[in-house]
């Protein structure tokens, strides 16, 4: 009896020293924080799930009908099927996400509605598109959404099925609880951007921030005053993974966010990057996380506004 009793806790000992791996959704949610197992799952459990998911192809549409197909059963929603792309670049509304029954209507559209796990992939290279569609949906309260790390060249690297059939899904009614902490809008940022109690950072490539460019046709070039600059891509490894824990939270330490609960604004051109870097942040420890949407386009293009040029943030 003895005997046996040390072996059940020689077995808990090395159950818990096993490190934590990436899972599926449903096994990953929690207490509803984002994690690197509750947010990340691998192109290997994809593969293994295919028909317990519902899969969401976050590539523009002419990669998803493209010569190398798509995840079979996957639907094709890109960032501008969840934002008002009425106007022009600079106006209020251009760029924004959609009012939230509008939102859920898309979400529902999509064969969305809670119940069952999703996965959502983009490909190396891209603006983080899956994780800006999984802010989408976090911030809807599709809790059991999650991003196949890597992406659709791993995917197929690993061996993926895939095709050229394009796939719908029946339409339901979504009616998740929308979560304000995920985004901050354009009155709210002029009013806060200069709060010494939050920390900005601009998430687009160093020749935009410092005004070098402006290639998305901004009315002025810059960035925002107090705003650090970390690229988006900085993020990802050499095969366009996620880092490692260790390394993504060295990252953010290293531009001064050393305060895991301190409001922390994403910002970039339109929000399709500041949404992915939003739960990069968000996923390494940073719950205060927010995307400023409809972000740099609309700040650039208010009179009312200041730019600042240069590699400094002021």
């Amino acid at each position: 009896m003895k005997l046996l009793k040390i072996a059940k806790i020689l077995l808990i000992v090395c159950l818990l020293s096993v490190p934590a791996l990436f899972v599926g959704p449903a096994a990953a949610a929690g207490d509803g924080l984002e994690t690197y197992q509750s947010l990340l799952t691998t192109a290997e459990w994809v593969k293994a799930n295919l028909e317990n998911v519902v899969l969401i192809d976050a590539r523009a549409q002419i990669l998803y009908k493209g010569q190398q197909g798509h995840l079979p059963g996957a639907v094709n929603a890109e960032w501008i099927y969840f934002v008002n792309m009425q106007g022009q670049a600079g106006d209020p509304a251009y760029g924004a996400v959609l009012p939230h029954a509008d939102l859920a209507k898309k979400i529902g559209d999509l064969g969305i509605d809670g119940s069952k796990d999703v996965v959502v992939y983009g490909d190396g290279g891209d603006w983080g598109n899956a994780g800006f569609v999984v802010w989408i949906l976090r911030m809807s309260g599709v809790r059991n959404a999650q991003i196949m790390d890597g992406g659709f060249t791993v995917y197929r690297a690993a061996g993926g099925q895939t095709t050229d059939a394009t796939a719908t899904n029946r339409a339901v009614e979504f009616t998740g609880a929308f979560d304000g902490s995920y985004i901050v809008d354009h009155a709210w940022m002029k009013e806060n951007f200069n709060n010494p109690d939050i920390r900005v950072i601009d998430v687009r490539s160093v020749q935009e921030y410092t005004g070098q460019i402006r290639p998305f046709g901004e009315r002025r070039p810059g960035h925002i005053p107090g705003a650090v600059n970390l690229p988006w891509a900085e993020v990802y490894t050499a095969d366009f993974k996620v880092l490692p824990e260790g390394q993504l939270t060295a990252l953010f330490e290293g531009i001064g966010l050393t305060d895991k609960n301190q409001t922390i604004i994403c910002y970039d051109t339109s929000g399709v990057r500041a949404g992915f870097m939003t739960m990069m942040l968000r996923l390494a420890g940073y719950p205060n996380a927010r995307c400023y949407n409809p972000a740099f386009q609309v700040w650039s293009a208010d009179a009312d506004t200041e730019v600042v040029q240069g590699p400094d943030p002021f």
